[in-house]
């Protein structure tokens, strides 16, 4: 009896304990502008899917993008940006032929890209409707960073706090808005396709290739940058340096270290890696759900994402893949971009979209293969299934470099792309559990967070909203130039100093051996002249 009451005193004096106890900071409704201008549906997925949540939490949401969000929720406003999709259509039926071009022939690109994400979005009717209106007010932006510090410009405009957005990881673009560290001898460029073991020609091909692609940023890319900075914003009170060195209070990256490399991060670089993936899965259409039950031996889904078309896919590269899929014991769901393709039914399931999370989730997926992108390869991760890997542009030649060091896929090179080689690599992950038990390894460390990266995204988001643009979180390191950074300049003054040491040292010692010699001398002719 006693022991009873003392277990029911105990909880009250917790629960009462609890009531006292602020869970949770509570922040009003705000006003939020978000940006994510690029034509890649997949760069829109993941800001969509942040701004709906935190429009279903009560904030008005206000999206700047080419894409409408299908059953938005009331508070959450669609703004427009036009684009001429022949052009990005162009681009995507190009890939295929280009991925033999150099990273030198990519990079120079890059201007092209930069000139058309600054004028289609800045240009755009609604988007100036939305600029020179005299009544919008903001508390905070929220900006996909790829390529497009313009539009920092918008926080100037409303005068409001940033959360910059990557959707591709930790970049040298994103660190650089908040001076996050990144040493070059064991942080690969997301371009390069090196890992963090490199050896004395991986760390100097890493250090150059960075410093060529600062340098085209500054040289091809920043007068484009400055030239609509001061056509779009002619009465910013910031400019557009300015914008990138303090205009940035916080870096939301869809990243985690268990899908990457150990790096440091400074407190305001939040890794939320996987929080597009429904934690939920939802149930498949009837038809795909069938196709996959039906399948004794399982099945593979093949996907080269939102933009990549496999119709413009080399003939007899596509052909090869055809005869490898024909003979595995799986069947076969394939996402293919037009109607020209005509296999086995009951083989193969084609279709222009199909729900991959959700897919991926089904225990009876044996396989994935993929382009290697970095939203794949989370969702591949996060659901345990394995992977072959053919990635064509982009960080995904580094995504593919880090899944074969981590050991749970294998990578096939499109030019090297035949039916030897792509069978070698089918059969090699579908024969071998290793590759198995190595991606639900690395899903469990993916899994084993604290709180929900989505979650994590709104709590700091709101956060940024709580302390007034979080302005104590942005380092010093941003006021520092690149000599500042590195010491080099204490660097050079302590060598500097050290060999002026060894120059007095020399200089006594030198006098002291003359005086010596000198005494010497003297003493010898005193002796001969006695």
């Amino acid at each position: 009896m006693k022991t009873a009451f003392n277990l029911l005193y105990g909880v009250y004096v917790a629960m009462l304990a609890l009531s006292f106890y602020p869970t949770k900071c509570h922040v009003e409704g705000a006003k939020i502008l978000s940006i994510f201008p690029t034509m890649s549906k997949s760069h829109w997925f993941l800001g969509s899917a942040l701004m709906k949540e935190l429009a279903l939490d009560g904030h008005e949401v206000t999206v700047i993008s080419p894409f409408r969000l299908s059953n938005a929720p009331k508070n959450y406003r669609h703004v427009e940006i036009v684009y001429n999709s022949r052009l990005f259509e162009d681009m995507m039926d190009e890939v295929f032929e280009k991925v033999d071009d150099s990273i030198v022939q990519k990079m120079l690109g890059v201007r092209d890209f930069v000139e058309v994400i600054a004028n289609t979005t800045l240009s755009s009717p609604e988007v100036q409707t939305l600029l020179h209106s005299e009544k919008e007010t903001f508390d905070l932006l929220v900006l996909e960073i790829f390529l497009d510090d313009v539009l920092l410009g918008f926080a100037d405009r409303f005068n409001c706090p940033v959360i910059a957005m990557s959707s591709f990881g930790a970049s040298s673009w994103v660190t650089s808005l908040i001076g996050s560290p990144s040493p070059l001898s064991y942080i690969p460029h997301p371009m390069s396709g090196l890992t963090d073991r490199m050896n004395f020609w991986d760390r100097l091909t890493n250090v150059l290739f960075t410093a060529f692609d600062e340098a085209l940023m500054t040289f091809l890319c920043e007068a484009t940058q400055q030239r609509y900075y001061k056509e779009y914003f002619p009465n910013a009170k910031r400019s557009l340096s300015e914008m990138r060195r303090h205009g940035v209070s916080l870096v939301l990256v869809n990243s985690h270290f268990s899908l990457s490399f150990p790096r440091p991060y400074l407190p305001n670089l939040i890794e939320i890696g996987g929080f597009h993936v429904n934690r939920n899965v939802n149930p498949l259409p009837e038809d795909i759900k069938y196709f996959i039950e039906k399948s004794e031996h399982g099945v593979i889904y093949f996907s080269m994402g939102s933009n990549i078309k496999p119709s413009k896919m080399d003939q007899q590269k596509r052909d090869d893949i055809i005869k490898v899929l024909s003979t595995v014991k799986q069947n076969i769901i394939w996402k293919w971009d037009d109607d020209t393709l005509v296999l086995d039914k009951s083989k193969f399931l084609l279709g222009k979209w199909f729900p991959q999370d959700d897919i991926l989730a089904h225990p009876n997926v044996k396989l994935f293969i993929t382009h290697g992108g970095l939203l794949s390869c989370t969702e591949s991760i996060y659901h345990g299934v394995p992977i072959v890997g053919i990635p064509i542009f982009g960080d995904q030649l580094l995504n593919m470099a880090r899944t074969e060091q981590a050991g749970w896929g294998i990578g096939v090179t499109y030019t090297k792309l035949n039916q030897a080689t792509f069978s070698k690599a089918v059969n090699g992950v579908l024969d071998n559990a290793i590759y198995t038990t190595n991606v639900k390894t690395i899903s469990r460390r993916l899994r084993d967070q604290p709180l929900a990266p989505m979650d994590m995204a709104k709590f700091w988001v709101e956060y940024v909203l709580r302390h007034d643009g979080a302005k104590h979180l942005i380092s010093a390191a941003q006021d520092l130039t690149f000599v500042e950074y590195n010491n080099l300049d204490v660097y050079a003054f302590i060598v500097a100093m050290g060999l002026v040491v060894l120059m007095v040292l020399h200089f006594i010692v030198k006098k002291l051996v003359k005086m010596l010699f000198a005494k010497k001398l003297q003493s010898s002719t005193s002796k001969k002249n006695k």
